[in-house]
């Protein structure tokens, strides 16, 4: 047999070994990846992913935040207006594009409804220079523990919450709002 020949068949012997090697492999691991169903739940015991609890009809905990300057202050304090509830942080990048649009949504409606950015990971200085930013003038307060996202089940930012002036959550908006649906739920606010 020509030296040839005998090369062709050592490689076709060799890409058959690593193949059938390839396949072995792919059935031994196949079962062993992991899957994981979603859940309204921030419990993972089970292996879940966290998504946000549904909020619409409860009311806002009484949790205390803290003011850029320092002061502490109470949710319920944020009661007897009707009020904009935004959660967001400085490099959530929907949390960046939003953040005009609510800018300007509080001074349009400045007389009618309060509007609140609860800050969950910055310090309190970088969230006022990147609120500043982006033309921001509503209060901001920072969750610095994690105890009102936490309460309330609330997995991802931006959150937006539409708050009745005695504290019902009238609506949730997970991810970046535009503003023709923030106009929607001041409008319902405003009902």
């Amino acid at each position: 047999m020509p030296a040839r020949t005998r090369l062709v068949k050592q490689a076709l012997i060799s890409f058959a070994i690593i193949f059938l090697g390839f396949l072995v492999a792919r059935t031994i691991n196949s079962t062993g990846t992991p899957s994981y169903e979603l859940s309204n739940s921030v419990d993972l015991s089970k292996d879940g992913i966290a998504t946000n609890n549904r909020l619409t009809g409860q009311r806002l905990p009484n949790i205390e935040l803290e003011e850029v300057t320092g002061e502490k202050i109470s949710t319920r304090s944020l009661f007897g207006a009707p009020l904009i509830l935004n959660i967001w942080y400085s490099t959530c990048e929907p949390c960046r594009r939003e953040l005009p649009v609510l800018a300007g949504a509080a001074m349009q409606y400045r007389d009618q409804v309060r509007f609140v950015g609860v800050n969950i990971k910055d310090s309190a200085s970088v969230a006022e220079k990147f609120a500043a930013q982006y033309g921001v003038k509503f209060e901001l307060l920072l969750d610095i523990n994690g105890q009102f996202i936490s309460q309330l089940g609330i997995a991802t930012a931006p959150m937006t919450l539409a708050v009745d002036a005695q504290g019902k959550i009238i609506e949730q908006i997970a991810g970046e709002i535009s503003a023709s649906k923030l106009d929607e739920l001041v409008s319902e606010l405003l009902k």
